[in-house]
């Protein structure tokens, strides 16, 4: 028999002092004794009564003596509950649940409420809704069997009690649920996710009382698709963006999104990639941010417009022009070598 066991059999709570034990004690050995009780099972009921009664007199001696022994005891910090309830009052439970988080959450850090629902076994009756009284039930009167009359009332016949399953105790619904064995205990926490926080990872979020319910969060981060940015297996962020082809031949200012918002960043036409400094996923938790790599694609428009070959073609013309004005210019260069080469071809051809 286990300490739950026995403060069931005897139908008190553990809280009930010593005194108040006892004397529930004696009541019912006064009323399952087989000297006053002829009932076939009042023998065994009463050794399970002792039995009971021992195994806790047992326990609270052995706890008291280590008390004056100079044994250990809790501090308030050791206690299971931050209420000053008695131990026995306060049970802990452990929810687990999943928070979804956006990657500039994750990035950022952020706060968060949450609220729901923690449905668990009533203490008071251990799940099975009602309680057992230290006196004998009121309809068998503790026999644990009624009589009916059968056979027109010549005969009579005994049936177990319905009202204390045939144990011959009296039974009340347990008040705290209902009698439905259970209850339903809301909770509304204010939780800090840390910066740098990754998909999978578990926070701890230890809870104060709620009633007779201390509920522990175990915080199951997962971080949402993002429609522009991608974190590799190394923590970096990414970004690919498209850009106008000539823009970027141009090297002219774009907007970038980051997470902290847009950001004017100028193109290279001599690169496609840019890093931007400490603008990336941190690099621990609650660490340093790193670097966001950005991936330009220049893009260009289809020529089967006339009016943009028109375009195209004026902007050959005079680029060709101010190129060969330009000595420095390579294909400048280029350009007048090709061209006395070509005049001494045709030299050699009008000789032969």
């Amino acid at each position: 028999m286990d300490t739950r066991e026995a403060y069931q059999e005897l139908g008190v709570d553990p809280s009930v002092s010593d005194a108040e034990l006892k004397t529930i004690w004696r009541r019912l050995v006064a009323a399952w004794h087989p000297d006053r009780n002829a009932t076939a099972g009042a023998s065994r009921r009463m050794q399970h009564i002792n039995k009971a009664y021992q195994h806790i007199r047992q326990l609270r001696d052995a706890h008291s003596d280590g008390a004056e022994d100079g044994g250990h005891t809790a501090t308030q910090a050791e206690q299971p509950c931050a209420s000053a309830a008695p131990e026995s009052d306060c049970h802990r439970k452990t929810h687990v649940r999943k928070v979804q988080l956006s990657l500039e959450d994750a990035i950022l850090g952020c706060t968060r409420t949450l609220r729901g629902h923690l449905k668990h076994t009533c203490h008071t009756c251990v799940g099975k809704g009602q309680r057992v009284l230290a006196q004998a039930c009121l309809t068998c009167r503790g026999s644990g069997a009624v009589r009916k009359a059968a056979l027109f009332g010549w005969l009579w016949n005994e049936e177990s009690c319905a009202d204390c399953g045939g144990d011959g105790r009296h039974r009340e619904t347990c008040a705290p649920c209902g009698g439905s064995g259970s209850l339903t205990v809301a909770y509304r926490r204010r939780v800090r996710f840390p910066a740098g926080v990754r998909d999978g990872h578990v926070l701890s979020v230890p809870a104060p009382r709620h009633d007779e319910m201390a509920i522990d969060l175990e915080l199951e981060v997962k971080i949402e698709p993002h429609p522009l940015f991608t974190l590799d297996g190394n923590g970096l962020l990414r970004c690919e963006m498209p850009v106008n082809g000539y823009a970027w031949m141009s090297g002219r200012w774009v907007e970038v999104p980051t997470p902290n918002g847009m950001q004017h960043m100028r193109l290279n036409r001599n690169a496609l990639a840019y890093r931007l400094s400490g603008q990336g996923f941190p690099t621990s938790l609650r660490g340093p941010r790193g670097d966001y790599l950005v991936k330009v694609v220049p893009t260009f428009p289809d020529q089967d417009d006339p009016a943009q070959e028109a375009l195209l073609e004026q902007l050959i013309a005079k680029s060709s022009d101010a190129i060969q004005a330009d000595r420095t210019q390579p294909l400048g260069q280029w350009q007048r070598r090709l061209k006395r080469w070509s005049s001494k071809q045709k030299e050699s051809t009008l000789d032969e």
